[in-house]
C-alpha cells in the first residue's frame, strides 16, 4: 500500500469526526442520532419544519432539504412537523405530505421528540387528517405532542380559531389517556396579545410565541400574564419578512439573528421558557448567512448545562 493510500483511512476518519461533531454526533454512532443530554441547551432546541420546498412561492428559491435532514444539519434533536398548503398539491414545485403519514415518521424515530400538526399553515385542518394524526400519535414513542399552527384568526375574516372550544376539548381528551399523555402546542403571534383568547388558552399546554422578530422579552412578559398556566417557547425566524418586497422573505440580518438567540437563551436559562424553536426546514439550504450563524451558535452553546 502506498503512503498516499495508507493515509486515506485516517483522513476519512478525521472527516467523519469533524462532520459528526458538527451535528452533535460521535463517530461510533455516525449515521445515527445520539439523544441530547438532559438539562442542556441542545435538549431544548426544536426545528419548525414544513414539507420540502413549501416556501418556494414566497422565497423564490428552491429548497431540497427534507424534514429529517434539516434537524440533523442544524444539530437539533426535536421537530415540529407542520403541514402546509395542501391545496397546492397540483403545483409543479410542491408536494405536501400525503397519507399515510406514518411513513414520514420512520426516519423521525431517530429524533428525540416529534410533534405533528393538527392544523397546518394558514390554520387549515380536515377531519380525516386530524383522525390520522391522533391515531399516529399513540404509535410512536417519540411523538410527544400535537401542533396547532396559525390556529387563531382575525375574527373579521373568519372564526376566532380553526377548531371550536368543544373540538379542542375533545382533542385534549384523546391525548391525555392513561397510557400516554401528549402536549398540545399552539402558534401565538405577538399581535394576539390583546385579544380575548383566554378560554382557548386554558386548553393549551405549550404556547409558541412568534414575533417579527422577537427582539426582547417584553412580549413574553405580557404572555406570562395572559396565560400563567401555560408553558412557553420562543420561535425564532431565520428569515426577514416584508410584504412590500420581492421576494417577501430574505435572510434575517445576522445582528438581529444574534440578538434573538441571545434573548431566547437568557429566557431559557431563567426558566421562563422551556424551548427555543428555529424556523425553518425550508430555509436552511438557501445560503442565508443567518442560518450559518445560527448553526455555529448552536454548535457553541448546545452542550451548555442549564
Amino acid at each position: 500500500m502506498s503512503t498516499h493510500r495508507a493515509g486515506l483511512p485516517m483522513r476519512r476518519r478525521q472527516f467523519l469526526q469533524t462532520a459528526a461533531a458538527s451535528c452533535g454526533l460521535s463517530l461510533s454512532a455516525f449515521g445515527q442520532l445520539i439523544p441530547p443530554k438532559a438539562g442542556t441547551v441542545r435538549d431544548k432546541l426544536w426545528l419548525f419544519s414544513n414539507p420540502r420546498n413549501a416556501d418556494y412561492e414566497i422565497l423564490r428559491k428552491r429548497s431540497v432539504m427534507s424534514p429529517f435532514e434539516a434537524p440533523v444539519y442544524m444539530g437539533i434533536p426535536n421537530i415540529f412537523m407542520v403541514q402546509q398548503y395542501p391545496e397546492k398539491a397540483q403545483e409543479s414545485w410542491y408536494k405536501p405530505w400525503e397519507p399515510p403519514f406514518e411513513q414520514y415518521m420512520v426516519p423521525l424515530t431517530m429524533l428525540k421528540r416529534v410533534a405533528w400538526s393538527l392544523t397546518g399553515g394558514g390554520g387549515t385542518t380536515q377531519d380525516w387528517e386530524r383522525k390520522q394524526v391522533l391515531s399516529m400519535a399513540h404509535k410512536f414513542p417519540n411523538m410527544v405532542g400535537l401542533y396547532l399552527d396559525d390556529f387563531f384568526h382575525d375574527p373579521k375574516d373568519k372564526e376566532v380559531a380553526s377548531l371550536t372550544l368543544e373540538q379542542l376539548r375533545d382533542v385534549q381528551r384523546q391525548i391525555k389517556g392513561p397510557d400516554k399523555k401528549l402536549d398540545l402546542y399552539v402558534t401565538f403571534y405577538t399581535e394576539f396579545l390583546n385579544r380575548p383568547l383566554g378560554e382557548y388558552l386554558k386548553l393549551i399546554d405549550v404556547i409558541a410565541l412568534w414575533g417579527e422578530p422577537v427582539k426582547d422579552s417584553a412580549n413574553l412578559a405580557l404572555l406570562e400574564k395572559l396565560a400563567p398556566n401555560c408553558r412557553k417557547m420562543l420561535g425564532l425566524y431565520t428569515t426577514d419578512h416584508d410584504k412590500n418586497r420581492v421576494p417577501a422573505w430574505i435572510g434575517m440580518p445576522v445582528p438581529t439573528m444574534q440578538r434573538q438567540c441571545e434573548v431566547a437563551l437568557q429566557c431559557l436559562r431563567d426558566g421562563r421558557i422551556e424551548g427555543i424553536i428555529i424556523y425553518g426546514g425550508t430555509t436552511l439550504d438557501l445560503g442565508f448567512a443567518s442560518v450559518d450563524w445560527t448553526r455555529e451558535w448552536i454548535r457553541k452553546v448546545a452542550d451548555t448545562k442549564l
